[in-house]
């Protein structure tokens, strides 16, 4: 008999999207206890911009999922095969830019707790060459976080690499199941009290992502 752990599932169905800058967002918040204090997904239309407001020792990861974003007054812009990371002691904003015309943009923002007291940005590679294996997603981020490309009725296990943390699951595009839990696309889920999370994808290039806070 299977035993589920504890668990709070985040459905994307319920979400409440809103307009901001000319933006569409939605805005998550997991758990006050955990070291994940949002996620955020922003979506782009042509040229609009979005300030996104981040806490005091706070680590902001940046995923693209489509389209290219302009960061601040960094030279680099950032696109789908990049992540990028800041840390900062500071409370500061982060000025987010379509950086393509005639095109959409939509990125996930996750804002961490610093473990460690440090100041830096960084533009990382993201490749995803290997299918139905979790791969490491920025080296700079202090918590252990992961990105995996599965085919249909792939099976796989998550084992955690802090003992007493819980796992924060998304599934970016596609449907998985855990411990019995079905989750689609951008639906979320944090268990605690567990060891190895098993799971399988239910649909062709099911896309998710492990952060473990």
């Amino acid at each position: 008999m299977l035993v589920q752990s504890p668990s709070r599932i985040f459905k994307s169905d319920l979400s409440v999207w809103k307009k901001e800058n000319s933006c569409i967002l939605n805005e998550m918040i997991p758990d006050e206890h955990s070291g994940l204090r949002t996620i955020t997904e922003v979506v782009f239309g042509e040229n609009e911009t979005f300030d996104f407001n981040y806490q005091k020792n706070s680590t902001v990861l940046i995923i693209v999922l489509y389209g290219e974003i302009a960061i601040n007054d960094f030279k680099k812009p950032v696109s789908a095969e990049h992540i990028f990371t800041l840390k900062s002691e500071e409370e500061n904003i982060l000025n987010l830019r379509n950086n393509r015309q005639d095109e959409k943009a939509d990125i996930l923002i996750f804002e961490l707790k610093s473990i460690k007291t440090d100041t830096f940005f960084s533009v990382e590679d993201l490749k995803i060459n290997k299918r139905n294996h979790l791969i490491q997603i920025s080296e700079k981020v202090e918590y252990p976080n992961f990105i995996g490309l599965y085919e249909g009725r792939k099976e796989d296990e998550y084992a955690l690499h802090h003992k007493g943390k819980s796992i924060f699951g998304m599934v970016i595009n596609g449907a998985f199941e855990f411990q019995n839990r079905l989750l689609e696309t951008r639906d979320a889920i944090i268990i605690s009290e567990i060891e190895t999370l098993e799971f399988e994808a239910l649909s062709e290039n099911a896309l998710l992502l492990f952060l473990e806070v």
